[in-house]
């Protein structure tokens, strides 16, 4: 059975885009092998965007920014057939990332500029 919890943390397409999102922002916490073990999805929201030396808020965008396009990903894959590669995903993450930069997502932009 699918959980959010899976869905988001567990699920080898997911770690995969999250390890991509590592390597684009070269912030080695927010590669999977580096969470924190987690039950639920409230515990590794938790433990994902409370990840030091990044700003809480930025990292909380960019989770969110993030669950949209995996959950948007999902439903192409289950209700169209269509899925995308890990590298098609990251193209929408970092469009998407640059569209919310353009509507005021300063937080966003601050950890953006680093790359």
């Amino acid at each position: 059975m699918e959980t959010v919890h899976h869905l988001l943390a567990e699920c080898r397409f997911t770690k995969q885009i999250w390890k991509h999102v590592a390597l684009w922002l070269t912030q080695e916490r927010l590669h999977p092998e580096q969470w924190q073990h987690s039950i639920t999805t409230l515990e590794w929201w938790t433990n994902i965007t409370s990840t030091t030396g990044i700003s809480r808020k930025a990292t909380r965008s960019l989770t969110l920014l993030i669950m949209w396009e995996i959950w948007n990903e999902r439903n192409s894959r289950i209700f169209h057939h269509q899925g995308s590669s890990a590298p098609s995903l990251m193209a929408k993450i970092k469009s998407s990332a640059n569209l919310w930069i353009a509507a005021g997502a300063k937080s966003l932009a601050g950890l953006l500029a680093r790359v």
